[in-house]
């Protein structure tokens, strides 16, 4: 499973999974409130749309340093159960642009949860590189600004979708959501894990 790793640039790496049995118990699941970018091939990010460094600023900023130094805490069983994954397997990954964990279901499919704390402007610093992008449209997760955004390649009709959230002015998050299975349902499945993130984070995960 390769997914995008901590920098602005988003490239990619593989993820070592390390072992830690999850359950796959059911509860209560936070309703996200994104938009989902219309999938199509040849969707590229658009030119001239809003100035560099213009990223909406984050009016209720949360405190994430619990789930940044424990990345794996950032999504429950029950979460990723809710999003298609269930009996996961979690790996927990750091170096200097942040920390991750990225998580493969029994099934197929997997999702990693990456905290960028090398973009210290938070959204701002993705904004400052939109025309880069392979796709960009901005969105909300549960009342935070967010952007669906990979500077990769565009995969979303293949199943892999990046979700980029601010929690605050300084740190962003984001979610990949990879399963081929699921085709273009993967933005939508990656916007409810980043509501689940951020209702994990109002917890005290």
């Amino acid at each position: 499973m390769m997914f995008r790793r901590l920098t602005v640039s988003l490239g990619i790496v593989t993820m070592a999974v390390v072992v830690v049995g999850c359950s796959s118990s059911t509860g209560g699941q936070a309703t996200p409130t994104t938009s989902v970018p219309t999938v199509s091939s040849g969707d590229k990010a658009p030119s001239g749309t809003g100035a560099a460094s213009s990223a909406p600023k984050v009016g209720q900023p949360l405190d994430a340093s619990a789930l940044v130094a424990k990345p794996c805490s950032s999504l429950t069983a029950s979460n990723l159960a809710d999003v298609d994954l269930t009996d996961a397997l979690s790996g927990p990954d750091s170096d200097t642009n942040g920390s991750a964990c990225s998580w493969a279901g029994e099934a197929g499919g997997g999702i990693n949860v990456s905290w960028e704390t090398v973009n210290t402007h938070g959204l701002s610093d993705l904004y400052a590189k939109q025309s880069t992008f392979a796709y960009w449209q901005p969105t909300t997760v549960a009342g935070y600004p967010g952007v669906y955004a990979d500077s990769v390649k565009d995969q979303r009709a293949d199943g892999d979708c990046v979700l980029n959230v601010g929690v605050s002015d300084q740190l962003t998050f984001f979610v990949e959501y990879d399963n081929p299975t699921e085709g273009t349902q993967a933005c939508s499945l990656a916007g409810k894990a980043a509501s689940d993130v951020i209702a994990n984070l109002k917890g005290g995960a």
